[in-house]
């Protein structure tokens, strides 16, 4: 290559250095594109390294309904067992919560008779469930033939509503919502009855013993579908 082409003599001063700037801006350019692209791909990699993964949880239930009758003498009580193993429940479901509903009316057929004092409750044990949860129902009574409403919620935190999560992966939401813990052992409803004689009777209300108790309960199990985004 001749000098004439050499780099130096762009730089000559017989051209007031107007090549130099050129060569120079031209330089600087090329960097600085090169530059860019390349920190602007980093940056790309580092944030889809660490972006937080998105998922969809979708949950699907069914209501399963029961209806039993039990027979309880005055001043006696008796026990409802509820479990999973008794409910049809699939085994891929979890349940989600328990609601009990306890029918009695006076059938003694006397005048007057009044009705009898009829009380429900379920102790905190036996089944694993969520019972420090502020919206179960454990006891109830009444003594004017109402129907009485009792529930237990099971798992922890469902509300059955569908919604989106980030980070985590797809197992961690899987475990979250599968475990099935919750809902084994058996749930004991106990149900007591005390006669109440019809006003100015000393005697025991005729036919007014072995009151048949009503009780229809519902489980309201879920599965669970986990899609990432």
């Amino acid at each position: 290559m001749r000098s004439e082409d050499s780099l130096t003599y762009l730089i000559k001063d017989t051209d007031d250095g107007k090549s130099f700037a050129l060569v120079s801006v031209l330089l600087i350019v090329g960097f600085s594109f090169h530059g860019f692209t390349f920190f602007v791909s980093i940056d790309d990699e580092i944030r889809a390294k660490y972006a937080e993964s998105e998922f969809s949880i979708e949950f699907g239930e069914d209501i399963l309904q029961y209806d039993e009758s039990i027979l309880v003498g005055d001043g006696d009580t008796e026990i409802l067992e509820i479990s999973r193993d008794d409910s049809g429940i699939s085994s891929d479901q979890m349940i989600s919560k328990i609601e009990i509903l306890v029918s009695y009316s006076e059938t003694s057929g006397e005048l007057l008779d009044p009705c009898d004092e009829v009380r429900v409750e379920i102790p905190p044990n036996g089944m694993t469930a969520d019972w420090q949860n502020s919206n179960n129902i454990l006891v109830n009574s009444t003594d004017d033939c109402e129907s009485m409403g009792l529930v237990v919620y099971v798992y922890p935190g469902y509300n059955g509503t569908n919604h989106f999560v980030e980070g985590e992966d797809v197992t961690h939401w899987n475990d979250m919502w599968t475990n099935q813990t919750y809902g084994e052992g058996v749930m004991n409803l106990r149900i007591s009855v005390d006669t109440n004689r019809p006003a100015g009777s000393f005697a025991p209300t005729i036919d007014d013993d072995d009151e048949r108790i009503e009780i229809s309960w519902t489980m309201v199990a879920f599965n669970v579908e986990i899609t990432e985004m």
